[in-house]
This record gives C-alpha cells, structure tokens and sequence, in this order.
C-alpha cells in the first residue's frame, strides 16, 4: 500500500486534494470538550489524577459485584428507616415545595390526601408551607421512585437487599405516573389504587417471599434484556418475569392477592419499573463512596431540576434545570407542549447498567442518552416516552468538585 494523506475534520483540504486526484484518508476527530478551554483544563487535572483512575477502578469492580435480590414487601413506615410520622418523599435531588415542578406537587398532594392529612392540594400547600408536613428527597432514604414518585408513610413498597454488600434500598408499589390507571382516571381512582396496593398486593407479595425467598433482580434484568427489554422506560418484560416468579406462591398462600396483583399490573408493562429503580439504587450503593471515583452513581429530576451525584462525593448534589425528553413518542392525542421538564429517579437505572464517568461525558461534549418516560406538566401522567441528557453544566460543576484546582 502507497502512502495517504491524511486529513482531520478540514473538509476544504479534503476538497482540494480530491480536486488534484489524490483521495485523502478522513480521520473523524473532534478536540477534546470541543475545544472549550475550561473544560479542557478541568479534563487534564481529571486525566492526569492517578486517585481518580482508582477510585473508578473500585466503583467499576463493586458495581460488577453487586448482586440485588427482592427481599420483601410491606408498607412504608413498617420499612423505609426514617419515613414516619408527617413526611412525604419526592423523587429527585432537594427541593422545596414552591420549587418542585408542578406535576410533583400534584403527587404529593395526593399523598398527603392518600394519609388523610390534606383535603385538596391547596390544603397541603398550606400544611407543608406551615411545617405541618415534612418533604424530603427520596434518595436520602434509599428509596427511588420512578417518574413523579412519592412515597409516604402507608403506601406499599418493595424492599431491595444488595446480598454483595448489604445495602438495602425500597421502591413505591406504583409507577409514579398513572399507575396503570385509563385515561381520565382521576384522584379518587389513584387513591383507590394505592390503597389496593397497600392492603393487599403488598402483603400478599410478602406472603409469597417468604415461601420462595429472595428473587435474583440482576437475573430478571439480564434475562429482560435479552429478551428485547433493553433500557426502556417500560419494562415489559421484567414485569412479566415478575410475576412468573411470584404468582405460583400466591396462588398457594396469598390467593386472595392475586386479583390485586394483576389488577395493580394493569397493562401498561410499568409494573417492575420502580422495582428495576430500586435494584439499581442498591448496586449503585455499593460503589457510592469510592475516594475520588468520577462515576455517576445517582441521576434524577424533581420536575424543575435534574441532579447528579458522582461516587466520589456521595450526599452532594450538582444541579442544572431539567431538560424536557427529546425524540419524543406521545401517546394520541397529547401534544409536545404537555411535556414536564425531567422528573423521576429512574436514572439510576442507566447509571448502574452504563457506568457513565463523568469525565467522557465533558470530554466528548454531551451525557449519554437516556430512555425515559415524559410525564405530563399538570398531573404527572405517563403521556409519552422520549430520550434526555445529563445537561452538561452539572457534569462539569460535579467535577470541578471532585478534581478542584491546586495552589497556584
């Protein structure tokens, strides 16, 4: 072979060589960052710290390691450490009231009607801006709810164990978005749902856990997979699988259950979302802690901001407003401007099976994309599915932290 001419990314070059008979060999490169000389700097102090090669090297190999099963089923008070008198959970990174996207503070409403605590929404806004309900994010404890999740204290939830390390992580009994529910159901008909999820679904699933000890959720993920489940927003076949490793049980201990089971199911394919949600938030516990580890171990939106958290920084929060899903499938009828900004923790679930680094996603110029569902802005219904992006901005603030300048 003759020797080539190479060129980079100067299709004016390429054009005049061609020009001259001479076929050029076009390496597809872009700089670093694009270019942008702050980012470059912040990457090159990211690079060259051997602390965060290791760091990553812990995370990457505990992550692998994690192994989360379905341990138990109960209500929320019973067995969310922390979650107990007046308090409602929301999912996403901190946030008050008057700062929760719309769609959220609609959820959480119904949560404090669900507890007897609040007649309407103005109700709650009342209570909540007095102090007479407490909101905390979900992620401080250890719960990931889907979409625009809550959890308060006598909802249904399941209950995940990492058998690797121990940690344990809950999920609503609910795929924070309409809950399977038809078209023009409305707070009556979601508070009937949960209340069929609390009394009966959960402690029959509890019932069955006992006779067949914990399910293997890395199993079901993996076997969902392949079998075309992928990383979508709806996991039909995990729910599927779901209930092919509960129902036998049921059936011989729980019946009475299993009518709600499937009612709870519903049609929608959402139904091991939350549980999914869960299983992630558990692996990722085990790498949330390794020194100086860039990997995104926590991704979730409140409906006005979306937030992450890298292993090396667990608690901390870096924040940019949430962007609204692009490529977007909306189901008939529902338009575009219907649309809430992200909301949900169900992030995690890409964190845990993408391992995103920080790092890439400023060296390359843009986060992975994510499957998700979009929520409609005023209620929080599942109204479509689409893809978003980590907004940049908080990527880049969450490794300035992690990596800050030295002395100078």
């Amino acid at each position: 072979m003759g020797l080539a001419i190479a060129t980079i990314a100067a299709p004016h070059v390429d054009e005049g060589l061609r020009a001259q008979g001479v076929e050029p060999l076009v390496v597809a490169w872009s700089p670093p960052a694009h270019g942008d000389l702050g980012d470059v700097a912040l990457l090159t102090r990211a690079y060259a710290d051997d602390a965060v090669e290791e760091g990553n090297r812990r995370a990457l190999e505990a992550l692998d390691a994690a192994r989360p099963h379905l341990i138990g089923a109960g209500i929320a008070a019973d067995l969310v450490p922390g979650l107990g008198g007046r308090m409602i959970l929301h999912a996403g990174p901190p946030c008050a009231w008057e700062h929760l996207g719309p769609a959220m503070r609609t959820q959480v409403a119904r949560a404090a009607r669900f507890e007897g605590w609040a007649s309407d929404e103005d109700d709650a806004a009342l209570l909540i801006g007095q102090g007479g309900i407490a909101l905390a994010p979900t992620h401080g404890h250890g719960v990931a709810a889907p979409m625009c999740g809550v959890l308060s204290p006598s909802m249904g939830v399941w209950a995940v164990r990492d058998e690797a390390t121990g940690a344990d992580a809950w999920a609503p009994m609910s795929d924070g978005a309409g809950d399977g529910l038809p078209p023009g159901a409305g707070t009556r008909d979601v508070l009937v749902h949960h209340r069929l999820l609390a009394d009966r679904v959960a402690p029959g699933v509890a019932v069955a856990l006992a006779a067949t000890g914990p399910i293997d959720l890395t199993a079901i993920a993996r076997t969902a997979a392949a079998m075309g489940d992928g990383a979508a927003p709806t996991p039909r076949v995990a729910s599927l699988l779901l209930m092919e490793a509960l129902l036998p049980s049921l059936a011989s201990r729980a019946l009475d259950a299993v009518p709600a089971l499937t009612t709870a199911a519903g049609t929608t394919g959402r139904f091991a979302l939350p549980l999914m949600a869960a299983a992630a938030h558990a692996a990722l516990q085990a790498a949330t802690g390794a020194a100086r580890s860039s990997l995104v171990v926590g991704m979730c939106g409140n409906g006005s901001d979306v937030g992450i958290m890298l292993a090396g920084l667990p608690g901390a929060w870096f924040t940019a407003p949430a962007p609204i899903a692009d490529e977007a499938e909306f189901a008939d009828g529902v338009a575009a401007p219907a649309a809430a900004p992200w909301t949900g923790d169900h992030g995690v679930i890409a964190c845990a099976a993408m391992a995103i680094d920080a790092r890439l996603c400023l060296d390359v110029g843009e986060a992975p994309a994510v499957a998700t569902g979009i929520s409609g802005r005023a209620d929080g219904r599942w109204i479509g599915t689409g893809r978003t992006r980590i907004p940049l901005g908080a990527v880049r603030d969450a490794l300035d932290a992690l990596v800050p300048p030295g002395p100078t």
